[in-house]
Formats: C-alpha cells, sequence, structure tokens
C-alpha cells in the first residue's frame, strides 16, 4: 500500500507541474496575443496604411476619384495626431513608428554598425548581451518566421533560457516539444544560411542543449561578436 501511495503522489506532483508549466505558456502567449493586437491597431490607424486605402479605393471606383485630394488632405493634417489603440492589455496611446523591440528593425530600417546575433535568451541574458551586440529576440510562437526575414549575423542560444519565467521556459523539459520543435527550425534555418551557431551559459548548459554540435560554446557574453570574426 505504501508503494502505492508513494507512486500516485509521484503521479500527482508531476500532473501539478504539467499543469503549472501550461499555464505559464497559456500567460505568455495571451500576453503576446494582446501586444500584438495593439500593434495591429496601431498599424490600421498609421497615416501609411489610410493612405493605401484611400488610393486603392479611388482605383477601384472612379467615383471616389474625385473626393481623393481632400481626403489625402485631411488625412496629411491628421499625420501627427496620437494614435489611440483599444486592446486586452488596457492600451492607450501607440505610437506605431516607435521602435520597441529589437525586432522591429524588420519594419523600421536604421542603419546599425556592429554585429546583430539572433537570440534564444533568458531576459538577464538578453539585457548582457545587448551590451555587446544588437540583439533580435527569437519567441517560440514566431521564431522561424523572425529569423527567416531578420538580417542577423548569428545565432546565440543562451543554455539558461529555459529557466521558469522567461518567453523559453523549461526549453529542453520532456513534454514541451513546442520549445524544442521551434529550436529546432530555429538552428535548419541557420544551417540554411550559414549562421554560427554559439551556446552561451556560464555554468553546465542542459543536457538536451550541450549534446547538440555548435559551432561556439562559450562562457562570457562578451566573447560573442570575437566568433563572428573568426568566422570570417
Amino acid at each position: 500500500m505504501s508503494d502505492e501511495a508513494g507512486t500516485g503522489a509521484r503521479h500527482e506532483a508531476k500532473a501539478y507541474q504539467q499543469l503549472g508549466r501550461l499555464k505559464a505558456t497559456l500567460r505568455e502567449r495571451e500576453a503576446r496575443l494582446a501586444e500584438l493586437e495593439k500593434r495591429v491597431a496601431a498599424l490600421e490607424a498609421s497615416t501609411a496604411v489610410q493612405f493605401g486605402r484611400l488610393v486603392a479605393g479611388a482605383a477601384r471606383n472612379p467615383r471616389r476619384g474625385r473626393r481623393l485630394p481632400r481626403d489625402l488632405y485631411r488625412l496629411w493634417r491628421k499625420r501627427n495626431a496620437p494614435v489611440s489603440a483599444s486592446g486586452r492589455g488596457g492600451g492607450g496611446a501607440v505610437q506605431p513608428d516607435r521602435v520597441d523591440r529589437p525586432e522591429n528593425r524588420l519594419l523600421v530600417a536604421g542603419p546599425c554598425d556592429r554585429p546583430i546575433a539572433a537570440g534564444v535568451l533568458a531576459p538577464r541574458t538578453a539585457s548582457e548581451l545587448a551590451e555587446h551586440v544588437e540583439v533580435v529576440p527569437l519567441y517560440p510562437h514566431d521564431a522561424a518566421i523572425v529569423l527567416d526575414r531578420a538580417d542577423v549575423d548569428m545565432v546565440v542560444v543562451d543554455a539558461s533560457a529555459g529557466e521558469p519565467g522567461g518567453p523559453w521556459a523549461y526549453l529542453g523539459i520532456p513534454g514541451m516539444y513546442d520549445r524544442d520543435a521551434a529550436l529546432d527550425e530555429i538552428r535548419r534555418i541557420a544551417a540554411a544560411r550559414t549562421l554560427p551557431l554559439v551556446l552561451l551559459g556560464g555554468g553546465p548548459a542542459p543536457a538536451t542543449l550541450a549534446a547538440l554540435t555548435w559551432d561556439a560554446v562559450l562562457a562570457d557574453a562578451g566573447r560573442v561578436a570575437a566568433v563572428l570574426e573568426l568566422s570570417r
């Protein structure tokens, strides 16, 4: 009976652990969804999108073409007005042209004189790495899309990315197949583009990450840029 009770307790503990992971993943995705809803609303209200709609509408309906100059003039007068976007996150004014995150460089072009690294990173590591290179964070739900389109020089995977609380929480833990699948796709794209793959971490890496092939394994974020120089 004691063995059966112990087995039941272990199963119950595992179930609670899995439930906690699922809740954390759900909260993360809900937060990202709310943010994306805000950004889409801001984009739809932007001057560029409204201009395109006015011109396209006039092209489809010649009668609307006579009103086009007046509509464009009104749009021009309102071009500096603050954009209000409503969303589940409690919103407020959103400036669509402001760069909120490094991956926005896909939409807002700008010069960059430092190496650019796409990263599977814990929040603390992302801040440390940003002191040495430009960082484009990758998230499990859109990593392949961002990496496939981003102009980056390398891919950095943080050995502590799987710690609870971050976007890649529980990476490498059995049962979190979406994290492993996303990382596998990142590695495939990096290999196709001949981007150096770097494992970054001061302590021992999880076995699932240590078993993979890397172009470099570093303990110090300050040495990441040097890897790029050596690979050229």
